[in-house]
């Protein structure tokens, strides 16, 4: 198991064991059970209190990996392999996630959305967004927002950190030419958010088609509006940059994870302290002026290579 997977699955039986137990040395060794994530019931039976540690992981590994990745959420993964770490998931065991492909964990992901009774916005949520969608696109923006913030708190982090994952995806998708722009993911996972749009029968009829289309769009549309629009509010996209370790942009506004570390003690590293911090400033604010002034630079996609602090 990797150095990544250790820390991600360690005491990973809650939200915040995940987020909060990893790298410790004193750390208590792996359980044998893990939260269960229950497939076919309604998502507040799943999450409970929170996010399953195990869900939150396999979401982890798409955020970090899929960008990088062709077509993640349009090629189908391995059968036996999902079997098997459905089975893993809803038995509570410990997942190893390195021995399982990105694809086979989006393909898991999206069998999962698909089994949520009602859907993941549920039938009334899908038919407020059927009609938003056809709104003048200020008040479309308003009337999103609003059905996203009433949902449930844990709905509201799921749906952000998989949007936030699909934008980064989108956001990479002509410079790693993974061929997945927000139109191919739109088009990939609606039937999975929006179960209206999938036929009953064996045939689907034109009315189906239609409702896919309008779906397609709606997707495509939240992932492009991911952050211009701030459509999940400051509480979820700070939930997202804590959990993720990305940095996002959320109408001309930077938000981050991290903070500056305690100044040191001695004078020369106080002096070696005030310099790269001085040097770290500087360099926020030539990306700043960069991103103002239409040259493009992606920190989405690269949420390692700096430590904004804007």
């Amino acid at each position: 198991m990797s150095n990544w997977a250790r820390r991600m699955h360690r005491r990973a039986a809650t939200l915040s064991n995940v987020v909060t137990s990893c790298g410790h040395p004193n750390s208590l060794p792996y359980p044998r059970r893990l939260e269960k994530v229950k497939f076919g019931v309604p998502l507040h039976e799943v999450c409970k209190d929170d996010i399953p540690g195990p869900l939150l992981v396999l979401i982890l590994k798409l955020n970090k990996e899929a960008p990088l990745r062709r077509d993640v959420f349009r090629a189908p993964g391995h059968q036996g392999a999902m079997k098997k770490l459905i089975h893993f998931l809803q038995t509570g065991r410990l997942v190893n996630v390195d021995n399982y492909s990105v694809y086979t964990i989006a393909s898991v992901l999206k069998k999962f959305l698909r089994k949520i009774p009602g859907g993941v916005f549920g039938r009334d949520g899908e038919m407020h967004l059927f009609t938003a969608v056809e709104l003048p696109e200020e008040q479309q923006v308003d009337e999103i927002r609003r059905l996203l913030l009433s949902l449930p708190v844990c709905t509201q982090r799921l749906l952000v950190l998989l949007f936030g994952t699909f934008r980064v995806m989108a956001s990479n998708a002509d410079k790693a030419g993974t061929g997945m722009t927000s139109e191919a993911l739109g088009v990939s996972v609606a039937p999975s958010f929006f179960h209206s749009c999938v036929s009953d029968g064996k045939t689907a009829t034109m009315e189906d088609v239609q409702r896919f289309k309008v779906a397609t769009r709606i997707m495509r549309q939240l992932i492009e509006q991911f952050s211009a629009g701030d459509l999940f509010g400051r509480d979820n996209y700070e939930y997202y940059a804590r959990v993720t370790g990305r940095i996002l942009r959320v109408k001309d506004e930077w938000i981050c994870s991290f903070r500056d570390p305690p100044p040191p003690r001695h004078h020369r590293d106080q002096e070696a302290y005030a310099r790269q911090l001085s040097l770290e400033a500087e360099k926020t604010w030539l990306q700043c002026e960069c991103d103002r002034w239409g040259n493009k630079f992606n920190l989405e996609g690269h949420p390692n290579e700096s430590r904004l602090s804007c």
